[in-house]
């Protein structure tokens, strides 16, 4: 059974709820949540159950945009010998990285546009759209602001990384989930994620 450390330093929420409240959970299993519930608590329970595709929703919307959309990064290249990556996939990907690296409003724009340009039917496509959407304008450079909704990079991330873990048959869906679980603990935890 995979258990989180007992603390994960980049999550200083002391309970699950505050990290609920960021995003839409089905309302069942948000009632089935304790709301004195910690954050690890949270997602060991939801391990145990292999409830991994709200564990990786959970840990996106608690993590930082940048941790988040490194997390996606690490968890696209743990599967890209058996996932081919198209040029303008494998650039959406290196457009992530570059924002990662160096979150800029440059990069943020070239992620942007390496995003439409690789659409969103796949992992690649959603790191970059999730790195323009880590915050800043929506709209045009020359428009007026309209500015990012707090946490809508964590949708991106977790779509990235649970298409990620399916892709191409969904054979090793639960091996992958496991294995991209663990590289989001570590990072978590203030880890690099390798």
């Amino acid at each position: 059974m995979m258990n989180t450390n007992k603390t994960l330093r980049k999550v200083p929420q002391e309970k699950a709820v505050e990290i609920l409240d960021r995003y839409q959970v089905d309302k069942e299993l948000r009632a089935s949540v304790n709301p004195d519930v910690s954050p690890v608590q949270l997602i060991d329970s939801w391990l145990e159950q292999e409830k991994y595709n709200e564990v990786v929703t959970f840990m996106c919307h608690s993590l930082p945009a940048r941790e988040s959309v490194w997390w996606g990064c690490l968890c696209l290249h743990s599967v890209a010998l058996s996932q081919k990556l198209s040029n303008v996939q494998q650039q959406a990907l290196e457009a992530a990285e570059s924002w990662v690296r160096n979150p800029t409003e440059a990069n943020r724009r070239i992620s942007e546009a390496r995003a439409q340009k690789a659409e969103r039917d796949n992992a690649a496509g959603w790191l970059a759209q999730s790195a323009f959407w880590s915050g800043g304008s929506l709209t045009p450079v020359d428009a007026p602001a309209s500015l990012a909704p707090p946490y809508l990079y964590s949708h991106a991330v977790a779509g990235a990384i649970c298409l990620a873990a399916v892709l191409p048959d969904g054979n090793k869906a639960k091996e992958n989930y496991r294995r991209m679980i663990a590289i989001g603990l570590d990072i978590a935890d203030g880890g690099n994620g390798r």
